[in-house]
Formats: structure tokens, C-alpha cells, sequence
């Protein structure tokens, strides 16, 4: 960091075991000082805010019996599109000469699934050319072929070369039969679930205090701020400031893992890393990659659209929520949030300009503009609410700057369907029962609950001093990540 004006030591940083040596080097041991407040120039606050907290808010929380992979049950919709393999007019794939159908004459689609029955009726990508399945298909390799006809009282009407080539999309409309003693009708297709499955992620912290560093003065004051209650409280001891930095990491830790872990299991079952103790080291999908899994979008780094959004919204709604259900949660970084509003704003001043009383304010000869849009009203009954996610903020996670300024991953929005699919929750944490927070103390001569000594001290190791351990169980389950999605500025791609 570089030097401030007045500022007359540089921060000193250190890892692990701190004894009093270390305070004297970072000049934290001055018996006394003009002013004894130190103002925390640098503080990530944003460590300290509990991601797992905040799920736990929206959903609550899947507590398992033991700490092995977990699963759940997927199922889509039966009705899908299918990818055309090939087009063959008598028995020879169709060119642009082909007139595949004319004249009411036969020709063959070719389709990697026998999704389809021979009384289907069904269409490509233009609602003109209905096509006659006549007959169960034939096997060929791993392909099914099926004979066909265009269904048209017009001769001259055939199914254009473009609209026969590799990938054309086919889907089913109907189970046409004639009048006269219709001899079948057409079957069901039907869909299976499938299974998603994640793992437990484990993490864990230790520091050693040594016995005379308890009750250590600190030689100066910090004002820290509980993110949860608000709470300001003063730091005097060395170990009031150790108690709370280890925990506001120890929460920093917990949230990248909940949301930034990435899956390492091989495509063999098994995990490749290896801990201390030599066993298998596993992690589970955080959020994030569940989520992008499904859907991650990009826009240009400087034209952030609100149509383009709502776009995607629709994306996510149609044919999926309701039109009373179609409320979605988009966390973002402050930079983000600037721009969401801005975005917002312009759009806004097509409709409603801006120069009204609700924003503008005059006193005097005093001005003042104000409001930020935090929620959004879209069609089609879409309600978007906007959140800060202050870890999308942080500059020593994300180093990838943005060309307007801080990290580009503050820029980044997701878009979170946090409702219930089939009545439970979509977006919610996994703990193990039990196991989601442990905490230990390794007692030495003197501890933490016994600084002096005092008492009938029970100590497990002759050191004068104590370890303390904490352990964190847990992962995150996304139950249907169609129904969510990154949006990330072009500089991440």
C-alpha cells in the first residue's frame, strides 16, 4: 500500500504464531500515543459478511445424517426439439437441387433418438412444412430412420435444402390419423429423472497464542463493526483483536468456499489431491460453477443493455414460473449496482424524465439529486430486486480490473432464482448434522478461559500457551441452476 500523507510507519504483516516481538516490530507496544484510535484504513468488511448466513435467510438449511457425496432428483419437461442427422431423397442425401416431397413423393430424416411414431405429425424450423411420419423407424448404426411425407394437397410444394441440413431442429405437434378406421394412435414419450451430486467441502483454521500474549495490552484502540448486528465495539487487548480478525477470516473463508469452490473429482469417481494426512482431498461445486454449469452469458464491457436483462429474465421464465412467480434475486458489487442504476435511469428518462420533485430537490440555492433504482418492474410480470454482494468487491480475490475502475468481478451479476422448485428451495446450504461448526481449544498451561492459571487448570500439553481450532463442514446445492445465470462483462471471458 502506499504511504499517506502523515502516515508515519508502514503496516508491518505476518502469518501464524504472533509473540510480542511482533508488536514491538509493527510498533503496537508504545506505552503512549497523542491518540490511541487507529482508523482501519483497509478493511475488507466484505469477509466478515456471512454468505452462509444469508442463504440460511432465504432457505432453510439441508442438514444430512454424514458428510458423504449428496444427491437429488432433476426432471425436465418431456417435450424437446431433435436435431436432424440427415436428409435423404431416394436413398441419397439431399442437395441444394433436391426437392425433397414434391408431388407428394417419400423422402427420409434421420435422427440419432426414435423420439418419434409413425403417426406423428411434426415440423422443423417452419410451421409450412408439416411432415407425415409413415412407418417406425429403422435402425442404421446408432441412427433411426423414418420414412416421411409432406402433409399438402399442393404438388408443387417441397421441403427446401435449407430447411433439411445437419442440426435443423424437429419437434412433435400432433398424432394425426385419418377418419375411416384408424387403426393406432401415437405414444407417449416420457422422461426420467436424473441425478445432480455434489460434495461436502471442508475447511480448517488454527493460531497459537502464547500464555503472555492473553491479556496482552494492545497499545492502541480499533473500532470494529459487527456486519451482523451493527455493533461497533472498541479492541484494547491483543487477543480481543485476535479473536476477532480470526474469526472475520475464518467467515472470508467459509464464503469463498460456499460460493467459489470448484468441483475436483475425475471423470474415474475418484479425487487426484491429497491432504497432510495423505488421504484424498475432495471438494464440492460451489454456486458459482453450479450455476454457470448451466448458464454464464457475457455482455460488452462498456454497453451494459437493461433490455438485453430482461431478455434473459424471460429466458428463464417462460414456459418455467408463472406469471405471479417470476421474481428473481441480482447480486452485484457496488461497481455493479452504479451500473445496474445508471442503466436503469436512462432507460427510465424515456418514459418519465427525471427533473421531477421525487428526485430533485432544490433549497435555496442548494440542489440535490437523489435515488438509486435497487428494484426493477419488468414485463410479463418479472420483478428483479438488487442486492450488493460485497465479495464480488474484494481486489486481492479478483485481480482482473475493469477498464472503469475496480475489479471487473464487481461488475459481474447473478441472477438467482431463490423460490422453490416442487416446494423446496432451489438455492439453499448442505450441512453435515452436527458438524456444520465445530470449534476446539488445545489447553496449555495458560488458555484462553484460565489466563492466569488460576483454578484447577486441566491442560493437555505443558506449553505455556493454547491452540485454537476451528472446522467448517459443509457445501452449497443449486436444485435446478437452469432457473439462474452469470452475467459477466466481456474483460472475463
Amino acid at each position: 500500500m502506499a504511504q499517506l500523507l502523515l502516515q508515519e510507519f508502514q503496516p508491518k504483516e505476518w502469518g501464524g504464531l504472533t509473540t510480542a516481538n511482533h508488536l514491538g516490530a509493527a510498533y503496537l507496544t508504545q506505552p503512549q500515543k497523542a491518540s490511541k484510535m487507529v482508523s482501519m484504513i483497509w478493511q475488507q468488511n466484505s469477509s466478515f459478511a456471512d454468505l452462509g448466513d444469508y442463504l440460511k435467510k432465504i432457505a432453510t438449511p439441508l442438514y444430512l445424517d454424514s458428510d458423504d457425496a449428496f444427491t437429488w432428483d432433476l426432471m425436465t419437461g418431456g417435450e424437446k426439439n431433435i436435431p436432424l442427422v440427415e436428409a435423404r431423397v431416394d436413398g441419397t442425401a439431399v442437395t441444394a437441387a433436391s426437392r425433397a416431397g414434391v408431388a407428394f413423393s417419400e423422402f427420409e430424416l434421420v435422427f440419432n433418438e426414435p423420439y418419434f411414431f409413425d403417426v406423428n405429425i411434426i415440423i422443423g424450423h417452419k410451421f409450412e412444412y408439416q411432415i407425415q411420419i409413415i412407418d417406425e423407424p429403422t435402425v442404421e448404426g446408432g441412427n433411426y430412420v423414418y420414412r416421411c411425407r409432406l402433409v399438402t394437397g399442393d404438388p408443387d410444394l417441397f421441403v427446401p435444402y435449407d430447411e433439411l441440413v445437419e442440426g435443423k431442429r424437429f419437434s412433435k405437434q400432433y398424432s394425426g390419423v385419418e377418419s375411416t378406421l384408424s387403426k393406432k394412435g401415437g405414444k407417449v414419450n416420457y422422461t426420467s429423472p436424473f441425478k445432480m451430486k455434489n460434495y461436502f467441502s471442508r475447511l480448517r483454521m488454527e493460531d497459537t497464542v502464547p500464555g503472555n500474549m492473553i491479556s496482552r495490552p494492545f497499545g492502541v484502540e480499533f473500532k470494529v463493526k459487527d456486519s451482523r448486528t451493527g455493533e461497533v465495539k472498541t479492541l484494547r487487548a491483543w487477543q480481543q483483536y485476535r479473536d476477532w480478525e480470526f474469526e472475520r477470516q475464518y467467515r472470508m473463508e467459509k464464503n469463498n468456499m460456499f460460493y467459489y469452490a470448484r468441483l475436483n473429482v475425475a471423470d474415474d469417481g475418484t479425487f487426484k489431491n491429497k491432504g497432510k494426512s495423505g488421504y484424498e482431498y475432495e471438494q464440492g461445486a460451489g454456486i458459482r460453477q453450479q450455476i454457470e454449469s448451466a448458464n454464464v452469458v457475457y455482455y460488452p464491457t462498456d454497453n451494459f443493455d437493461i433490455n438485453w436483462v430482461t431478455n434473459i429474465m424471460l429466458d428463464l421464465s417462460v414456459n418455467r414460473k408463472p406469471f405471479d412467480r417470476r421474481e428473481f434475486v441480482l447480486r452485484t458489487g457496488e461497481r455493479g449496482m452504479v451500473q445496474w442504476s445508471q442503466a436503469l435511469e436512462e432507460k427510465a428518462t424515456l418514459y418519465t424524465p427525471l427533473h421531477d420533485s421525487t428526485r430533485v430537490a432544490l433549497s435555496g440555492n442548494k440542489m440535490t439529486f437523489k435515488g438509486q433504482f435497487l428494484e426493477y418492474w419488468g414485463p410479463q410480470g418479472i420483478k428483479l430486486t438488487v442486492m450488493h454482494d460485497p465479495m464480488k468487491d474484494d481486489p486481492v480475490t479478483h485481480k482482473v480490473e475493469h477498464p472503469n475502475g475496480g475489479p471487473a468481478e464487481s461488475y459481474v451479476y447473478d441472477i438467482l432464482d431463490v423460490g422453490t422448485s416442487d416446494g423446496e428451495a432451489n438455492i439453499r446450504v448442505v450441512y453435515q448434522k452436527g458438524m456444520e461448526d465445530i470449534r476446539g481449544y488445545e489447553n496449555g498451561l495458560r488458555n484462553a478461559f484460565h489466563p492466569h492459571g488460576e483454578g484447577r487448570n486441566i491442560i493437555s500439553t505443558s506449553t505455556d500457551g493454547y491452540k485454537h481450532h476451528r472446522m467448517f463442514i459443509g457445501g452449497a446445492m443449486v436444485k435446478d441452476p437452469t432457473r439462474c445465470v452469470v452475467i459477466k462483462p466481456q474483460v472475463l471471458a
